[in-house]
């Protein structure tokens, strides 16, 4: 469950990941039922929430693009991958498409090659695949170590939180990772 911050400090944009079933039993409930359902998983954190709009239901996939590039053409963003929306890397990760797609257009045209050759275009498919890949991975585990109730992945996330923010150097390095900054191509340096 996070809550997005909107422009208005009083009112926010939520996010609730629940199983295909629990979304629809959310969607159907009342709007009493509803809010008192959101209090309890937010453990009132904020005080007591309501919701203000319509809720909609998405479900949560992951996709990744047999190829990102082909003679003339590259995906980039979601056309190429989409990913939980958890912790909101989808976006960052197509930031990095783009910014690795212009590095390596700018180094092709320095070349003097053809930029639409898809033997030129095969570095960046690679590169994006990896990065695509790992972060796919990365958030379904995440994903799966939060869900659920069980005791020993309770410990085991308690202890990883623990350790991420007390020994030197790991969370800032984290940080990092989740924003994309270990990624950047030579020239957004």
């Amino acid at each position: 469950l996070a809550f997005l911050p909107l422009s208005d400090p009083h009112l926010c944009s939520i996010v609730w990941s629940l199983s295909p079933e629990e979304a629809q039993r959310m969607q159907q409930a009342s709007e009493d039922e509803f809010n008192r359902a959101l209090n309890i998983a937010f453990d009132n954190r904020l005080g007591l929430c309501k919701v203000e709009s319509a809720r909609q239901v998405f479900p949560l996939t992951g996709r990744y693009a047999r190829q990102f590039a082909a003679h003339r053409l590259v995906l980039v963003g979601d056309a190429a991958h989409t990913i939980h929306p958890l912790a909101g890397q989808g976006v960052n990760l197509g930031f990095m498409d783009a910014a690795e797609l212009i590095a390596e257009l700018k180094r092709l045209h320095r070349q003097g090659k053809d930029i639409g050759q898809y033997i030129y275009l095969r570095r960046y498919e690679r590169s994006r695949k990896h990065s695509a890949a790992l972060m796919l991975a990365g958030m379904q585990g995440f994903r799966d170590l939060f869900s659920g109730t069980n005791p020993a992945k309770k410990l085991l996330r308690d202890i990883g939180l623990k350790l991420a923010d007390t020994l030197p150097g790991v969370k800032p390095q984290l940080i990092r990772q989740a924003m994309g900054l270990n990624d950047l191509p030579e020239w957004l340096r």
